[in-house]
């Protein structure tokens, strides 16, 4: 695979419109550690507004395996405490959920999950992974179990989404 320049991966992003274009990037970033990393630094020159389809790209070229990501880890966690852009916070947080749990910043990010978790105005899926994110941590962390229960059973009182409800009743289940 020949290596593309950056000229070349900037017509290219500009040039993505169809789900086929983007799953052609998918592929190749997945494939190619350099275009991965070379996104990731794109991503970091621009704001999220503008960055998190870039994101997208590095969301699906990470499904399979985070060995791209773990260079970059402490990165997306000090750029996801920088932003409320939800459209990058989501992506941000699915590569975060990736990895193993960065503990140098797990607490300053757990408090942004609670507060996204808590707040009927978030998008549901930054709730969600919100939720994850609390769950990965109970596992490093059990003596906190009591905590998420509580944030559980307060969401579970304020009618959630359909889906919402499902995975908050199955890591209740897990959590005993």
């Amino acid at each position: 695979m020949r290596a593309i320049t950056r000229k070349e991966i900037e017509d290219l992003l500009v040039s993505l419109y169809s789900k086929a274009d983007y799953d052609v990037m998918f592929d190749r970033a997945s494939k190619d550690k350099e275009l991965f990393l070379f996104l990731w630094e794109i991503i970091k020159e621009k704001p999220e507004k503008e960055s998190w389809r870039i994101m997208w790209i590095l969301d699906h070229a990470s499904e399979k395996k985070n060995d791209f990501l773990l260079p970059i880890r402490d990165e997306i966690y000090e750029r996801i405490m920088q932003t409320d852009n939800e459209s990058f916070l989501r992506h941000a947080m699915k590569l975060i959920l990736r990895c193993p749990i960065n503990e140098d910043f797990a607490g300053e990010l757990l408090e942004r999950c609670i507060q996204w978790m808590n707040d009927p105005k978030k998008k549901i899926s930054s709730q969600g992974l919100g939720l994850e994110f609390f769950f990965r941590i109970v596992q490093l962390y059990p003596e906190m179990s009591p905590e998420l229960i509580a944030h559980i059973d307060d969401i579970m009182e304020r009618s959630p989404s359909a889906g919402m409800k499902v995975r908050l009743r199955e890591i209740r289940g897990k959590l005993g």
